[in-house]
């Protein structure tokens, strides 16, 4: 659910900006299909693609995740913290 998120807050942007896939894949260096992937949730997006694409959208990484979250909290409410399960 996080990746459909992350993945609709880039097509969002995109469309924002007024390009097509192509249009971005050429100026953000990623490929038009790895974008499809991204934007309908099918794929993860790297964090240096993450990077790539929010410069080629004139945004930034942290506001494409923060229009993530917003999206994905306002659709499933509010999400408890929970302790990690992680040791360190």
């Amino acid at each position: 659910m996080r990746r459909d998120a992350v993945g609709a807050a880039v097509r969002r942007a995109r469309e924002a900006s007024g390009m097509n896939r192509d249009e971005l894949a050429a100026a953000s260096g990623v490929s038009r299909p790895a974008i499809a992937r991204i934007e309908l949730g099918n794929s993860s997006v790297q964090i240096d693609r993450l990077w790539d694409l929010a410069e080629a959208l004139a945004t930034t990484p942290s506001a494409l995740l923060a229009d993530a979250e917003h999206h994905l909290s306002s659709s499933t409410g509010p999400r408890k913290r929970t302790p990690s399960s992680r040791t360190h």
